[in-house]
């Protein structure tokens, strides 16, 4: 239903299959909306206003657990964003300004112990990252700049103190092995996933 050219009331709006896609209710300029999955269970609830998304929304999986929380104005994220474990336990918190990533951001384990603390500074890593094993203990740390590792990483013992070794970055690529590293066995040594490196890709639930 439209009125002076303005949607009024609810709006169904369906998949290929006829399954309910997304429902949202109408209020002036305000849009209150659920999608769904194809599944059916819910996929997203939040409000529009003015046709943009507009305070909190709530994400779910295809187990209809939350998974991700945002906040939005004028259809851009702002203020902090949460991503969490189907436990309900906080798995990532990050700072939004303006739909940029501004400002620290922390990965928990699903204990509660830190597993990641960095900071973004218009949406690129920034200066100094610290990954933590699952004992809470330091792994790796290092330093970013516009997204890229530079200067010296250190890698810790399990005991989060004892240096293992330390490597130097460029642009994002090795420059060489420092003198640390002959302290490690050569036929020992294993790569370092580039997934561990990657904030967000350390075992974040899919948004």
């Amino acid at each position: 239903t439209f009125k002076n050219d303005k949607p009024v009331g609810e709006f169904k709006y369906y998949y290929d299959n006829g399954k309910i896609k997304a429902k949202m209710n109408h209020k002036g300029s305000e849009a209150y909306s659920i999608f769904f999955h194809e599944s059916g269970v819910p996929e997203s609830t939040g409000k529009y206003l003015n046709q943009k998304k507009d305070s909190t929304w709530v994400y779910y999986d295809l187990d209809g657990f939350k998974i991700a929380t945002d906040y939005f104005i004028n259809g851009e994220k702002n203020r902090t964003s949460f991503s969490f474990y189907q436990s309900g336990k906080i798995a990532e918190e990050k700072e939004f300004v303006k739909d940029f990533e501004e400002g620290p951001t922390v990965q928990y384990w699903e204990d509660g112990k830190k597993k990641m603390t960095s900071t973004y500074v218009r949406g690129s890593l920034e200066g100094k990252a610290v990954f933590f094993n699952s004992l809470g203990k330091r792994s790796i740390s290092g330093y970013y700049s516009h997204g890229l590792r530079n200067g010296i990483w250190i890698h810790f013992e399990d005991d989060g103190t004892t240096i293992k070794k330390k490597e130097e970055f460029k642009n994002g690529q090795r420059v060489y092995k420092n003198e640390d590293d002959k302290y490690i066995n050569p036929e020992d040594e294993k790569p370092i996933s580039e997934d561990f490196l990657n904030p967000d890709n350390i075992g974040m639930p899919r948004r």
